[in-house]
């Protein structure tokens, strides 16, 4: 039999990423689930589980033999001060491309020490739709794959296409929670002006591949 290719899937908990962890093991990989936690701790329910390790459970039951057992919790505050917290008052910060420029950059760093050679996102187009939500938009999908690129790093959104309901259907259909378990983000409700988004994404990328540079040759685990 034929042993899986390996993916690194941004993971949230919620059900976007959940339905990408899906769609990647029916494409043939194996899966490791990648979580960022910056400044607090996840959210969790009265029996100390959060949206991401319920799910976690319930991806691994569904399919023990692609879902690693393990679910990768990484996070720092580093990146995300020499970003946007630094620049809070000298410039316009556009903190959901930040943090989303900390999830790759660490998702990245991740894979090169693991020997993995693609990421899997669960953007979609129904939330690119919110001006919160603009990493999920056609562009910064664009600028997202040249990024990794850089790094021979392929990036795979396979739910970008699909409605909610076929999103809820493909979790249904596994046995996966389908209902709403995810928590607010934490930089979602700050404003931004959007005719400056991509100067901020371009003007970010050089400190992610300083950071990512500077972290290659210390030990991540």
């Amino acid at each position: 039999m034929k042993t899986p290719k390996k993916v690194l899937v941004l993971f949230s908990g919620g059900k976007d990423s959940s339905a990408t962890v899906v769609e990647m093991i029916r494409a043939g990989y194996s899966v490791t689930p990648f979580t960022l936690q910056i400044g607090r701790p996840e959210l969790v329910g009265p029996h100390g589980d959060s949206a991401a390790d319920i799910r976690h459970l319930e991806l691994l039951k569904a399919f023990p033999e692609y879902v690693s057992a393990r679910r990768v919790i990484l996070g720092g505050t580093y990146l995300l001060r020499k970003l946007a917290i630094e620049k809070t008052n000298s410039t316009h910060v556009v903190y959901p491309l930040a943090i989303t420029l900390v999830f790759l950059s660490d998702a990245i760093l991740y894979c090169l020490k693991n020997g993995i050679r693609d990421i899997a996102c669960g953007y979609s187009a129904y939330q690119a739709k919110e001006d919160r939500y603009i990493e999920q938009r056609d562009d910064f999908i664009k600028y997202t794959k040249t990024f990794l690129k850089e790094y021979g790093i392929t990036l795979h959104t396979p739910v970008v296409k699909k409605t909610k309901q076929e999103v809820m259907e493909i979790l249904d259909h596994f046995g996966i929670s389908s209902n709403s378990l995810e928590s607010k983000a934490m930089f979602g409700a700050i404003p931004f002006d959007m005719s400056k988004t991509v100067k901020f994404w371009n003007d970010s990328i050089p400190i992610c591949r300083e950071y990512i540079k500077n972290k290659k040759a210390m030990p991540y685990k």
